[in-house]
């Protein structure tokens, strides 16, 4: 091996090195930027959601049982980024979660938060990747293939998802079945509840459950009822 060669093998190491070194750089730039964008977004939305939290119907019981497929909400997109603000509704058509659900270009993580009358739930996601909480705290994860962990990140349970109904086994059992959200994309009108539930007769329960649920069971039902609909009922972020 002659000494160009040595030099060039060296040269090629050192410009490796430096593209790594670059790209780790980047990637921690772009979690602080992400982190500090969450912090920021989350307190200007919880401000808003609590003003709109006065006006919702109180819990009834099986509050999961309560939320329906028909929302509201306006929606503000430009190119990359988007931003949604809604309430679902019960089968009394009275908002019992307020929401909203912001969204930004590929590789950042969106935030979704909804407030109930009792209960805050949070939710953060990229590439399928859904970490939940629950009144601040966490309450676990569900990965790409719809498996569900709990806050130490054991594996509890499976949403399974099929084209008209969604299985939820928690602890070893099915526990209910999840209907999937409409697709309000086509809607016109998603301002007006009165329009909602009579053009599209929306307004049923999304969520019929088969074993009667633990404390712990009862807020994931919750957490994945309303992330079902305002989630998957509006198209994500092009």
């Amino acid at each position: 091996m002659n000494f160009f060669t040595i030099m060039i093998i060296l040269i090629s190491l050192v410009v490796f090195v430096f593209i790594v070194l670059i790209a780790f750089v980047m990637k921690k730039s772009k979690d602080v930027e992400n982190d500090t964008f969450l912090e920021t977004e989350r307190a200007e939305i919880y401000q808003k959601l609590f003003k709109k939290r006065k006006k919702l119907a109180p819990h009834k019981g099986k509050f999961y049982l309560e939320i329906t497929n028909a929302m509201t909400f306006q929606r503000a997109q430009a190119v990359t980024n988007l931003k949604i603000s809604g309430l679902l509704y019960n089968t009394h058509q009275q908002p019992i979660v307020a929401f909203t659900r912001v969204e930004r270009a590929m590789n950042a993580k969106g935030l979704l938060i909804a407030l109930t009358k009792k209960h805050i739930f949070s939710y953060e996601f990229l590439n399928q990747q859904v970490t939940v909480f629950c009144d601040d705290v966490l309450l676990g994860n569900i990965n790409a293939s719809g498996s569900i962990a709990n806050a130490d990140n054991r594996n509890i349970g499976q949403l399974k998802r099929s084209s008209k109904t969604n299985s939820i086994t928690l602890n070893n059992r099915v526990v209910a079945e999840l209907q999937k959200a409409p697709l309000y994309d086509a809607i016109s009108n998603t301002t007006d509840i009165d329009t909602i539930i009579e053009e599209y007769n929306f307004g049923t329960s999304l969520l019929s459950f088969h074993d009667a649920p633990t404390k712990e069971e009862e807020k994931w039902l919750t957490a994945l009822t309303i992330f079902e609909i305002t989630y998957y009922g509006i198209s994500p972020a092009a």
